[in-house]
C-alpha cells in the first residue's frame, strides 16, 4: 500500500482524565494547562478513545507521493 501525506484540519472534542497538581479553580487549570509540562502531561494521555467526537472541517485537494 503507497503512503501519501495529506493537509487535514479537525475540530475535536476530547475528554481526558488528568492527574493534576493538587484541587484546582477552573482558572488556576487553565493556567497550569498552559504550561510546558502540562501539554506534554495532556499529550502523554492522548488515546484514540480519548476523542468524544471528531469532524473533518478542511482537507487538502491533493495528496503528496511519500513511498511505498
Amino acid at each position: 500500500m503507497a503512503d501519501y501525506s495529506q493537509t487535514v484540519s479537525f475540530h475535536a472534542s476530547i475528554t481526558v482524565n488528568l492527574y493534576v497538581p493538587g484541587l484546582q479553580t477552573k482558572d488556576q487549570l487553565q493556567q497550569w494547562i498552559q504550561s510546558d509540562v502540562a501539554r506534554m502531561h495532556l499529550i502523554d494521555h492522548l488515546k484514540p478513545q480519548s476523542f468524544d467526537e471528531i469532524e473533518i472541517i478542511d482537507a487538502a485537494d491533493e495528496a503528496a507521493f511519500i513511498g511505498e
